[in-house]
């Protein structure tokens, strides 16, 4: 099993070389990094881009217009939301990009804003969509804005050895916090005016809080890097830019949520751990482990939680979403969220075994076991839902969804490992 924390090896002299003294060691080649993390990029921008489009697009219903709908202006809160939307899209494309270094963020920009055109040209034949003109502008914003976040990250971990060091363990766990925010976003989409599906979002804020305080516990505070005030904040945000969407609705909530990110984070993140042994500091488990009670009480919520409109005889059918009616735009929603449940959780499983099982192969099986399983539940306790029933597709879907999500972990471990100069020991 490779050591993460292995200090590069020292090169050899050459024959007839003097040596005077002890000189720096030029760092390796590593050859793949930017292929490395050009894959990584892709999978996760993939992955967030078709969760932007369902977004954008939703209900899918087309036609011809009769009139242009176009607007020129918009709200605040329509523009931050459209700003927020396009910051992880900007930030994962500058990170994807093979002539990274060729090229300005302004670039992104312009790539923001052609994204955001076609998208706004497609709602011009949505029947429930407006196209806006203010929208193009704020969504290339909020994808210039992630460029140049990316830029500022990137540089830090070219120009600073130790800095990769530090975050070599933490960027698989900060995986799962990046992986919560499309979930957040479409938990809120998919709550509409019900508060109990809304509700649903103050366990995700309280899972990533517990990642977020088991960093600044085990690895930030002993190393001196952030104060537990500090990461509080930071999830604070991280919890707004996912529920931002549910301030117009549940503006309650969201403020409990926020509450309840920063408190848990911070009490969390000042428990004094003692400092640990900078080669053995494998406490991804642990961490995992403190999240389980909250991520398996909000996946088993939703799970059940179409029960609440009625139990009755157990039915089953082939096709989406269910047996009985056609699909709604909140249908839609849910069925998303859980699929973007179902690929965080397949995350967690490689990432609790990812120290063991070095290459995807290896924890495929695993992945298809726990996915299957998950999905089987979900599907036997839908079953008794009036007038959908379980759905064999949609148990196909979510379980593709949790090796889908294992696979991202792999190709995040593969990073890591790049970064540190061992990517020819491990391919994912």
């Amino acid at each position: 099993m490779p050591e993460f924390h292995r200090p590069p090896a020292r090169l050899a002299t050459p024959a007839g070389t003097p040596s005077v003294g002890p000189k720096p060691v030029a760092p390796p080649d590593l050859g793949l990094p930017r292929r490395s993390l050009s894959q990584l990029g892709l999978a996760v921008l993939g992955y967030l881009f078709a969760v932007t489009l369902i977004i954008t697009l939703l209900p899918f219903q087309f036609s011809r217009p009769i009139t242009w709908r176009v607007l020129f202006t918009g709200s605040a809160l329509d523009i931050t939301a459209n700003i927020l939307l396009f910051v992880p899209l900007g930030f994962l494309y500058r990170v994807a990009s093979e002539n990274h270094r060729r090229h300005s963020a302004f670039r992104v920009l312009w790539f923001g804003a052609l994204v955001s055109t076609a998208i706004e040209v497609a709602q011009l034949f949505e029947v429930e969509r407006y196209s806006s003109v203010a929208d193009v502008a704020a969504n290339a914003m909020g994808a210039w804005v992630g460029a140049a976040l990316s830029d500022l990250t990137l540089r830090r971990l070219a120009g600073e050895g130790n800095l990769v060091g530090r975050l070599s363990l933490e960027l698989p766990l900060m995986g799962l916090i990046y992986l919560m925010v499309p979930l957040l976003w479409l938990n809120a989409l998919a709550s509409g005016d019900a508060p109990e599906h809304a509700a649903l979002s103050l366990l995700v804020a309280l899972t990533g809080a517990l990642v977020a305080g088991g960093l600044q516990r085990h690895h930030f505070g002993p190393d001196r890097q952030v104060s537990p005030h500090t990461t509080a904040l930071f999830a604070g945000m991280w919890y707004l830019a996912g529920a931002f969407p549910l301030l117009a609705r549940h503006g309650g909530i969201v403020a409990v949520g926020l509450l309840a990110t920063v408190l848990a984070t911070y009490a969390r993140g000042r428990l004094d751990s003692g400092r640990v042994d900078g080669r053995e500091r494998r406490y991804e488990v642990q961490v995992l482990l403190s999240c389980v009670p909250t991520f398996v009480a909000y996946a088993a919520l939703l799970g059940a939680g179409p029960l609440i409109e009625g139990i009755g005889t157990w039915q089953m059918g082939i096709g989406f979403p269910g047996v009985a009616s056609e699909w709604t735009r909140t249908e839609i929603l849910r069925l998303l969220e859980l699929v973007a449940a179902f690929t965080l959780g397949g995350y967690a499983v490689a990432e609790h075994r990812g120290r063991v099982l070095q290459r995807f192969s290896n924890g495929a099986t695993r992945l298809v076991t726990f996915s299957l399983c998950g999905a089987i539940v979900v599907e036997a306790l839908r079953g008794f839902h009036v007038g959908h029933g379980a759905s064999l597709a949609r148990g196909v879907l979510v379980t593709l969804a949790g090796v889908y999500g294992g696979w991202l972990y792999y190709l995040q471990r593969r990073q890591v490992l790049v970064l540190l100069g061992e990517s020819g020991r491990v391919e994912a």
